[in-house]
């Protein structure tokens, strides 16, 4: 018989979080278990989370999305589970939506996302997507078919099968954040597993942003992002084309951030460069805190 888990990795959103459990316990197709990892939270999280009995909790300092969705993969994934129904702690689930995955054409195993709906703009995708022969800005570009090749918002609704973690493992936790969730889907398909979008399964999520016009000091997101982008060259295009492919991109994207017309160019500048290099060094060991980057502008900003 398949089982179901759902996961969700939360930090610091505890208002977030129970919306987000409501719409799980509210589900047509109940779960058959709900793991969540608390990511060192300070906001009570890890306190109410003591309350909540149908909750299998774990709580690990604070390790970015990528090492929350790696535990909990894996912890989902150990206890036997069939599916893994992975997801933010500021994702809002339609009734129907885990059945909708269920419904959809069988493609064994393999990775299916419900498709993420902004929150605010009902008619707007969450996550814009640019494919050479489609672009998928509005939820109608995505309606009228039952499968979306080759598109997924990881890791919002995001259905993976056991088999595929036993293919390609976890998340790489190292990644910490922004990037580890796409380095993820193109392990997969490197491994030849399918991976889709259901348009009537439908997840409700916050809009994603200009990252590139983020307000410093909450910039430092970016260097994460640029640093984590040969891992997925590499997985598309092999390790020695993927790593040439990505030292051109990062000076080009250096480039361009030293030309914005851009308030805080120069620490974007700086940002992209010391990610760059870290990248093709292979220092994947940064945390926020030693940012070089970021520790000038809080220096230079005290």
């Amino acid at each position: 018989m398949e089982t179901i888990a759902a996961l969700v990795v939360t930090y610091n959103r505890l208002a977030d979080l129970k919306k987000c459990l409501d719409t799980l316990r509210e589900q047509t197709r109940k779960l058959d278990a709900i793991f969540i990892v608390n990511n060192g939270s300070t906001d009570g999280t890890a306190e109410w989370l003591t309350t909540q009995p149908d909750l299998l909790v774990t709580t690990q300092a604070n390790l970015g999305g990528a090492g929350g969705f790696a535990t909990g993969i894996d912890t989902a994934y150990r206890a036997g589970h069939t599916w893994i129904w992975c997801m933010d702690d500021d994702c809002l689930a339609a009734p129907d939506a885990l059945a909708q995955l269920l419904a959809s054409p069988n493609l064994g195993p393999c990775i299916k996302n419900s498709m993420s709906v902004s929150v605010n703009s009902r008619d707007e995708l969450a996550f814009f997507v640019d494919r050479p022969n489609q672009a998928y800005r509005k939820v109608s570009d995505m309606t009228g078919v039952d499968l979306i090749y080759g598109v997924a918002s990881f890791f919002n609704g995001t259905l993976v099968h056991r088999n595929v973690v036993e293919t390609i493992g976890i998340p790489d936790k190292d990644l910490f954040i922004w990037g580890d969730e796409v380095e993820y889907m193109t392990r997969a398909q490197k491994n030849g597993f399918p991976i889709v979008t259901v348009p009537s399964s439908v997840f409700y999520h916050p809009a994603s942003f200009d990252r590139d016009g983020i307000p410093w000091p909450a910039a430092w997101k970016q260097y994460y992002a640029v640093r984590n982008q040969r891992r997925v060259l590499q997985n598309q295009f092999g390790n020695t084309l993927g790593r040439v492919l990505y030292a051109s991109w990062a000076a080009k994207a250096t480039l361009q951030q030293a030309r914005a017309q851009r308030a805080n160019r120069l620490y974007n500048f700086l940002l992209y460069g010391e990610a760059a290099l870290d990248s093709l060094t292979g220092n994947f060991r940064k945390r926020p805190d030693t940012i070089r980057t970021l520790q000038l502008y809080k220096w230079r900003n005290k």
